[in-house]
């Protein structure tokens, strides 16, 4: 029996980063993507429901990627970690089982980098509550035209910041990268626990040096057991670049500033791989050429 060619589209997946996708059992992996595919925080939260496409919606385009040189032997896995349909029947506790869930697997994945792809911003509650097993300090940087630090008494994709706030022992830090003050109430920008909620606006970030002090002070809270999680609310990014979101941003980031804050993230002493999680991407309100995909899929490709 003779060997048969490869087709085109066979060498093309060999090419491609989707052949370095495992089975979820197969641990190790040197990338996990950890997916919320739910957007029922959105809904809650009175926003455009669509997000709970974002995590296939970016990974199929992010698998078509081809692999560099460096990255031919290394490993990938997504995992799939909410539950939509808990979630309409008991919202807490389904952020509580999500979070049993996230947990599990970032101890397998001890090394890994991890990307979290939502769904909305609620799902970040449970990232934070399953590092909180493990770390006694927790540092978001978040990038985000909204704080996500609201008062309503419902948790939706609005409070998931406050509701950690208030249920986490440790000590937890907040710097809040982007804001815009049209987009933020008195009472969301209220106290959310014993240390004060730091924030750089929009209108700050290219000030002389102010982003990187921002990052310096950041660096002084950190020590050996704490844990940095660098959160992207895509609607923090400028509509112009990225108009798959629930809120479109008309002043929002640039590609080139987020660049400049991912490095910043990278140059802090931490002692665990990359924490990153990527929220409120909606592929509904996407361009037909899936623009938003592929700008945070290309600066992904670029931060691994």
């Amino acid at each position: 029996m003779t060997n048969q060619p490869i087709t085109q589209s066979q060498k093309r997946l060999q090419d491609s980063l989707a052949s370095l996708f495992k089975p979820e059992e197969a641990f190790p992996s040197d990338f996990i993507f950890l997916k919320s595919s739910s957007d029922i925080g959105v809904q809650r939260n009175g926003g455009r429901n669509g997000a709970r496409l974002a995590p296939q919606s970016f990974l199929s385009y992010f698998k078509k990627l081809n692999i560099r040189p460096e990255r031919k032997d290394k490993t990938f896995q997504e995992i799939e970690v909410s539950d939509e349909n808990a979630e309409r029947a008991d919202f807490h506790q389904a952020q509580k089982s999500e979070a049993q869930r996230i947990h599990q697997k970032i101890h397998q994945a001890d090394s890994s980098f991890i990307c979290h792809l939502g769904g909305g911003h609620d799902h970040i509650y449970p990232l934070l509550i399953a590092l909180s097993f493990k770390y006694e300090k927790i540092i978001v940087i978040n990038l985000d035209a909204h704080a996500d630090t609201r008062t309503d008494a419902d948790f939706h994709s609005g409070t998931p910041f406050r509701q950690f706030a208030q249920e986490y022992s440790g000590a937890f830090h907040l710097y809040q990268v982007g804001l815009h003050p049209f987009a933020n109430s008195i009472s969301t920008m209220s106290p959310i626990g014993k240390i004060p909620m730091q924030v750089l606006w929009r209108n700050e970030i290219q000030e002389s040096g102010k982003l990187r002090a921002f990052f310096q002070a950041i660096r002084q809270q950190m020590d050996a057991n704490t844990a940095v999680v660098f959160s992207l609310d895509a609607d923090a990014l400028d509509g112009s670049e990225m108009p798959g979101v629930s809120a479109v941003n008309g002043d929002g980031l640039t590609r080139l500033e987020l660049n400049q804050i991912w490095n910043l993230y990278r140059e802090l002493p931490t002692t665990h791989k990359p924490i990153f999680g990527i929220y409120e991407l909606n592929p509904v309100y996407d361009t037909l050429s899936m623009h938003s995909m592929r700008m945070l899929g290309t600066f992904l490709y670029e931060c691994i």
